[in-house]
């Protein structure tokens, strides 16, 4: 059932403002009275208001000044409800010996001192938990517990912490002691296992330096068999089979080779996103080039190797398809290739060429070690001693977590809690991801993972760096203002189509951007972007969509069920796409069709004034005969004396005949009056006008 913050204002008769004030000073984010409540919003406002008289009188009855003390205190009621409390065989001896005297005491007695209403709030889940920090929601399901009922206790001891605020190890040792759970210390078993990995690198790199594995960007034209070749690789040499996030929608995968491991980046094709493909080669080591054996070089392998060449990485071709190409086609990739200064090996050259089959798997294996082989002959490094830094390659908002973005970093390792500045944003660790779907506490050089805890949506190719807090509390300070580039407005322009675009990542909304301003410089009718946002849509989007006189268009997002029922309400329209250049071309469709058609004015008649009337409350009526073409009622007529122009205006009436008509056609007599015009003489010469579409 939706509940808006009005409805529960009128419900508990408390003013809406003390209900907004409370929802945003405990981390809902709630504009105004019309907004819609989520549910966790509704048990905190009822857990609130609707209790607040109870807690209270609880407060009252039973003040606290400790922790210890709470303990103490819950001991003693468990130990009483145990005296105090019979069983019930004993119950039904005392009925029948007790007299009517003492009954009425024994029934007082146990009204009184029954505290079974005090058991739920310190509920003994389970025995012991182990001392790490972690988010609210993580701490709520490790004890067993509402997520609202722990924020309401650490509330009560002036902690306020929203649903994804990280917890502090001393937090989390206070809380356990107030819920009766032993905390204990994590294992350093995994620690001590990687300090010896660390010791034995740091011997060969230098103190502090560790191999990291490379990371390659994998490039092409579309079609030619990119996402295949990735597909397979995850496939068959990615530990987890798991659906990771980074896995399924950021486009890095950490595969494992016998001789190490690798991380891949992939890339999409479409010329719309080429900045993407731009950042992908910046953060990268070495560059997969994918040609299809059957296709040869095209627009955006050429883009790809200029990219690639610009950056100064290495370039292993992979030529693909060699399953449905001929050796003729295969040689013909690489008199390509050669053309572009990429001569392979076999030639002379310094361009290691692959032949594979993605589809079937041929050679995949041997491209595998060319890689590492490539790796390690770059001897790549990092420190990891140093705070972390790295890029941010991709973002986008999760349902339940907010921003996130996948960040790989270059130097250091990223941990949970670490606080960071990116760009214009900033924020602390909450949750990392790895490859494979799986929460972690840390994270080395060259491993994509996915990043929670940022304050806004960051911009992809940001540099991502992890701060002391000090630093980080003056990066706040100084009041820098996130970009609104995620959610940009733009003015209504009467003379454009108004659209409203929503994708699920920040690097969909840039390629579609930047391909309906290039769309635009060939259309018949403008296309004016009005606002921009990444995430489902909702109620507000539809909203403005109405007021701005908007057509919605979604790529790879869903419609959030309100939303949909208020579009149909209003009237407005909403259209998804799952394909960047589908949801262009019914651009080009929508432009063409509210293309504004030019009229013309084209002359259809000539007529002569053979007598002028004029007439008492009617006015000046020109009688003429027509002598080519036609006149028409709703015609515009130029009048001449001689070779001079004497008047114009609208033809107001027409009749042929004492009737009214439509037409008068050549050859015909007719009488007319024109709006504006009534000096008439005989033999002026009427031209007769109207507008028609240019052709």
């Amino acid at each position: 059932m939706v509940v808006r913050v009005y409805e529960f204002s009128k419900k508990v008769g408390i003013s809406n403002k003390e209900i907004l004030k409370a929802l945003n000073d405990n981390g809902f984010n709630v504009a105004s009275h019309m907004a819609v409540l989520s549910q966790e919003a509704v048990d905190f406002l009822n857990s609130k208001y609707l209790k607040k008289p109870e807690e209270k009188k609880e407060i009252k009855s039973e003040p606290v000044q400790d922790m210890q003390q709470v303990q103490t205190q819950k001991k003693q009621i468990a130990q009483t409800v145990e005296k105090v409390e019979p069983k019930p065989e004993v119950k039904e001896v005392k009925k029948e010996v007790v007299s009517e005297k003492i009954q009425p005491k024994l029934a007082k007695e146990v009204l009184i001192e029954q505290p079974k209403k005090v058991e739920p709030i310190l509920p003994k889940i389970k025995e012991q938990i182990t001392l790490k920090p972690m988010t609210v929601a993580e701490f709520a399901t490790e004890i067993g517990k509402p997520v609202n009922e722990v924020i309401l206790d650490l509330l009560k001891q002036k902690i306020m912490a929203p649903i994804n605020q990280v917890l502090s190890e001393k937090v989390i040792n206070q809380l356990a002691h107030f819920y009766g759970i032993k905390a204990i210390q994590p294992t350093v078993v995994q620690k001590q296992e990687a300090a010896v990995s660390v010791e034995k690198t740091q011997a060969i790199k230098g103190e502090g330096y560790v191999a990291r594995p490379p990371v390659v960007v994998v490039i092409g034209h579309v079609d030619h068999g990119k996402t295949t070749l990735l597909d397979y690789i995850r496939k068959t040499r990615v530990a987890s089979k798991e659906k990771g996030g980074i896995t399924q929608h950021l486009g890095a995968y950490e595969a494992s080779t016998p001789k190490g491991n690798i991380v891949f980046l992939d890339t999409p094709g479409h010329e719309a996103f080429s900045l993407i493909r731009m950042r992908g080669i910046k953060v990268a080591d070495i560059a997969i080039l994918v040609v299809a054996a059957d296709d040869g070089i095209m627009p955006q392998t050429l883009e790809a190797i200029n990219l690639a060449k610009n950056s100064g990485i290495p370039i292993i071709v992979a030529i693909n398809k060699i399953d449905k190409a001929t050796t003729n086609q295969i040689e013909a990739v690489k008199r390509g290739l050669a053309q572009h200064d990429l001569t392979p090996e076999e030639w002379g050259g310094q361009t290691i060429t692959v032949p594979i089959s993605a589809k079937l798997g041929k050679g995949i294996d041997n491209l595998l070690d060319l890689l590492v082989l490539q790796s390690e002959l770059m001897d790549l490094t990092a420190n990891i001693n140093v705070a972390a830094k790295g890029y941010i390659l991709e973002s986008k908002l999760e349902k339940g977590i907010g921003p996130v973005a996948t960040v790989i970093c270059q130097n250091g390792k990223l941990k949970v809690g670490d606080y960071f500045v990116a760009g214009n944003t900033s924020g602390r660790v909450s949750i990392l991801i790895d490859s494979y779907g799986k929460r972690i506490n840390e994270t080395m050089p060259s491993i994509p993972v996915l990043v929670a805890g940022f304050t806004e949506l960051p911009h992809i190719g940001q540099l991502f760096e992890v701060v002391n807090i000090q630093d980080y509390k003056k990066f706040k300070a100084t009041g820098a203002a996130p970009t609104t580039q995620a959610g940009m407005r733009q003015q209504v322009k009467e003379s454009a189509i108004n659209i409203f675009v929503k994708t699920d990542n920040f690097s969909s909304q840039e390629a579609l951007i930047e391909s309906i301003n290039k769309l635009n410089k060939k259309l018949p009718k403008e296309l004016s972007i009005i606002s921009s946002g990444i995430g489902a849509i909702n109620e507000s989007d539809v909203m403005l969509a109405k007021d701005t006189n908007s057509i919605i268009y979604s790529l790879h997002v869903r419609i959030e069920p309100n939303a949909a029922n208020l579009a149909q309400k209003l009237e407005v329209t909403i259209k998804s796409f799952d394909i960047i250049y589908k949801l262009l071309e019914d651009l080009e469709l929508l432009s063409e069709s509210k293309k504004e058609i030019k009229m013309v004015s084209k002359k259809i008649g000539e007529a002569s004034v053979l007598k002028v009337f004029d007439i008492k409350n009617i006015g000046v009526i020109a009688g003429a005969i027509v002598k080519t073409g036609k006149f028409t009622r709703d015609g515009r007529v130029i009048i001449f004396r001689g070779k001079y122009k004497v008047g114009e205006g609208k033809i107001t009436s027409l009749q042929r005949e004492k009737r009214a008509a439509k037409e008068v056609n050549a050859g015909f007599e007719c009488a007319f009056m024109v709006d504006g015009f009534t000096d008439w003489q005989v033999d002026d010469r009427v031209d007769c006008y109207v507008e028609v579409p240019q052709t």
